[in-house]
């Protein structure tokens, strides 16, 4: 089963939090190891808006072949609120 994470990148100029930047990550826990699917990148710095989105992806159990789509029609939708 595959499951959607929230992952963090700190900036490399500062400690600040002001400067991490958020993805989503697709993995899957096999046999003690934990398998990357795919991994999205600088999405957004709201890691309250990713973590509800991950949230969603779990829920609907998503195909992480349809990742990129999924976070491009979310993004869209958010800019046109």
């Amino acid at each position: 089963m595959v499951q959607y994470i929230v992952i963090r990148k700190n900036a490399e100029s500062s400690n600040s939090a002001e400067n991490n930047t958020y993805g989503i990550c697709a993995c899957r826990f096999c046999d003690g190891l934990l398998e990357i699917i795919k991994c999205i990148y600088n999405i957004s710095d709201n890691v309250t808006w990713l973590k509800a989105l991950a949230d969603k992806l779990n829920r609907n159990d998503a195909d992480p072949i349809h990742l990129c789509d999924i976070i491009e029609d979310e993004l869209y939708n958010v800019k046109t609120m």
